[in-house]
């Protein structure tokens, strides 16, 4: 029964813990990168050099968060906490810097497609980014990708057939 009591009291103090600023943006790129169901080798290769530019990780210990952050067991990373640590923990630029590298997650694949453009739209609103940097955000990344195919991008898919 005390072990018991012990195991339950462990559990709900796990779940009031906020996860690490590096894991937090890791688990809004793999949001982004695990959309479409799969797991997409390309993808997960742009979220390791990310991580590697960006906090400066080499890529066992990128690759490491990746792993951590596609755990959906873990009560830390909820999308509700993850995304309340990143409006907290950084500013406003930081913050569209994060949304920036997830766009970019999105774009690798060489298309965009409704699911992901209404993810970084909601991320966009809950960190607390106004809707013309983002804006102008997508246009910078998307600059880069002139084959970028956009035919699915407002089409939403529940509403076919």
């Amino acid at each position: 029964m005390l072990t018991t009591l012990k195991n339950w009291w462990h559990q709900e103090e796990v779940c009031t813990l906020n996860p690490d600023l590096e894991l937090s943006v890791t688990k809004l790129m793999v949001g982004m990168m695990t959309l479409d169901g799969r797991i997409d080798s390309e993808e997960q290769k742009e979220i390791v050099h990310l991580l590697n530019v960006r906090f400066g990780l080499s890529d066992d210990e990128a690759q490491d968060l990746v792993i951590q952050a596609m755990d959906d067991t873990r009560t830390d990373l909820t999308f509700a906490k993850v995304v309340k640590h990143i409006e907290a923990n950084y500013s406003l630029q930081d913050r569209i810097n994060i949304l920036s590298h997830v766009w970019r997650v999105a774009l690798i694949d060489g298309e965009v497609d409704f699911v992901e453009e209404r993810y970084i739209n909601r991320l966009s609103g809950l960190i607390g980014v106004s809707a013309e940097s983002l804006h102008q955000l997508k246009q910078e990344q998307e600059q880069h990708m002139p084959e970028l195919d956009q035919s699915k991008r407002f089409q939403n898919p529940s509403l076919q057939n």
